[in-house]
């Protein structure tokens, strides 16, 4: 079960929901799950051990999941946190909520004729509905504890299993189950007998828009916001050698360095997956240890497959099977909280060298448009200066506005072209959101994609944020002088394509079978050229590894999904 799972469940009226809880509670003890919210109305079950802050408005008609900060990053005593779920919960509040405090939370408050559901913006916590007799039920999970609470007609939606086949191993916001209805990051949801209503309170383009003449200064809102989402816990952290992991650890005060229980760098013996000059240079200036641990292989099995197949979607973000596992061991070695990463920073401080950015400064600048800058971003991008080669940009950019799907994405107006594609990076970190391995043993936190620092990096322009030429260059100034000068001048990034490709080849055998004798394949979903894939030589020279590892996990997926429905049936 996944540390910060729940679930919530919101009756018409007490019957209802008694009638529906009441012949589980030995279900949820079995799997040491307990009722922690009692109310007539309103009832939550979590695990008994788990890590994830419950509570429950005065009046018994609300209730509040998750960690919430204010806005100079203190966490919301228990008074305030009851008075905010007893609260009316309307689009105007939504907007009040979002903009005062901030954090991982889900928030709920039961009305007359409705159930309402706020998910804060960064998405931490999965927020998927459905009614069940008479019964709102909101989960955070997809835990097989749940099974019997699930909807009479849920069923595989094959199409959606064909648009994940298709781009495997992308964030879909609608998973491909008929019966379930998610809620976006940043919307607020109102649940009733009829269906569900949703408004997005807050969204990337949104936050562009309010902030871009004011934008805040960019270590300020990562300092405060990382501090006060590791706060005096224990954390097992993630030290890649890379800027964004770096950034993190540069934002934490030196005694929140110290609780960090180990700091881990995982390294493979080919050079360009070998970041531990610049890891140990900053675990240096930092003044800590590193935990380095050489990566030798790939664990690729159907056993290890099915553990992350429990979730409403694939779980695109145990890709890395391996790493997830070496994770999760370490908080449990070490008695840690969770863990820590800097997951996000790339699309946050915008790392994609685009020709796009020349055509946001001429957006936002107009007749102010500077040629240096079109200059350096020329060069960056290797483009020449005829025009024809931006407006060939433009178009690729056009056109794969197509595959967007994230309700993010809906409203862009005003919103210049690199901009555009920064927000979709960010919908497609939702990834890093959902769960994983090392998710299973604690809360995994990824603070570069909490509201403030999202909220900062959308509000800089893109032309800023690379200074026309250099791909997270704003954060790299901020942090310069507390980050050793080899990772501020670095201009490559860690390529673990090699090692991948060979580990996947290595289990050919194994994927070759288990995709190709499997669930998608009896579902006439595999492609017909994915046996010329799944080729030693072709995944060395030609990659591919990615898609491999994205159809294994649906592949999962389906699968376990498939049985857990067979046997509801039954």
């Amino acid at each position: 079960m996944a540390a910060d799972s729940a679930v919530i469940l919101v009756g018409d009226h007490p019957a209802a929901l008694a009638d529906l809880t009441t012949p589980l509670r030995g279900r949820f003890a079995r799997a040491g799950w307990s009722c922690r919210i009692d109310h007539p109305f309103i009832r939550v079950f979590a695990p008994t051990a788990g890590r994830l802050e419950l509570t429950a408005a005065f009046d018994g008609h609300g209730v509040l999941l998750g960690e919430v900060f204010d806005a100079e990053g203190r966490p919301l005593a228990s008074d305030a946190r009851r008075t905010l779920s007893s609260r009316p919960l309307d689009v105007a509040r939504a907007q009040t909520v979002v903009g005062s405090v901030w954090g991982r939370y889900l928030l709920v408050r039961r009305t007359a004729g409705a159930v309402t559901v706020l998910r804060d913006p960064s998405g931490a916590l999965e927020a998927m509905t459905w009614r069940r007799s008479g019964v709102t039920v909101i989960a955070s999970s997809a835990d097989p504890v749940l099974d019997p609470l699930l909807p009479d007609d849920l069923e595989i939606d094959l199409d959606g299993v064909a648009a994940l086949v298709d781009r495997p191993g992308e964030f879909r916001h609608r998973p491909a189950l008929r019966g379930l209805t998610p809620i976006a990051a940043g919307a607020l949801a109102a649940v009733d007998a009829d269906g569900m209503r949703s408004d997005l309170i807050w969204t990337p383009a949104g936050a562009y828009r309010a902030g871009r003449r004011t934008p805040p200064p960019l270590r300020e809102a990562v300092e405060r916001t990382v501090r006060a989402m590791v706060g005096d816990r224990s954390w097992v952290a993630e030290l890649s050698g890379g800027l964004d992991s770096a950034v993190v650890a540069a934002a934490l005060s030196e005694d929140q360095r110290r609780r960090v229980t180990a700091w881990v760098n995982h390294y493979v013996d080919q050079p360009e997956g070998d970041e531990r000059a610049y890891a140990r240079a900053v675990a240096e200036r930092l003044g800590f240890g590193l935990t380095e641990v050489r990566r030798d292989d790939l664990r690729i099995d159907e056993a290890r497959l099915a553990r992350s197949a429990e979730g409403f979607r694939p779980g695109v973000n145990d890709l890395d099977l391996t790493y997830n596992d070496d994770i999760a061991d370490r908080i449990d070695a070490t008695g840690a909280w969770g863990s820590l990463t800097g997951q996000g920073g790339d699309a946050v401080f915008f790392q994609m060298p685009t020709p796009l950015i020349a055509l946001d400064e001429i957006r936002e600048r107009g007749l102010r448009t500077r040629l240096s800058v079109i200059h350096r971003i020329a060069r960056w991008t290797r483009r020449p200066l005829w025009p024809q080669a931006w407006w060939g940009a433009w178009r690729e950019h056009r056109t794969s506005r197509a595959t967007w799907d994230h309700p993010w994405l809906s409203d862009l107006r005003g919103v210049p072209p690199a901009k555009a594609l920064q927000i979709s990076a960010l919908a497609f970190c939702q990834t890093f959101q959902g769960p994983a391995g090392r998710s299973r043993r604690g809360p995994c936190l990824n603070p570069l994609l909490s509201q403030p620092v999202m909220e900062a990096g959308l509000a800089w322009s893109a032309v800023d944020l690379t200074r026309g030429g250099r791909d997270r260059a704003a954060v790299r100034a901020a942090f310069a002088d507390v980050l050793p000068p080899s990772l501020i001048a670095r201009r490559s990034k860690g390529e673990l394509g090699v090692f991948y490709g060979e580990a996947v080849s290595a289990r050919l055998d194994f994927l070759r079978d288990y995709l190709l004798g499997g669930a998608l394949a009896e579902a006439g979903l595999i492609s017909p050229d994915l046996d010329g894939l799944l080729v030693r030589e072709a995944l060395l020279w030609r990659g591919g590894f990615q898609k491999v590892l994205g159809l294994a996990l649906t592949e999962a997926w389906l699968r376990r999904w498939t049985e857990r429905l067979r046997r509801r049936r039954a």
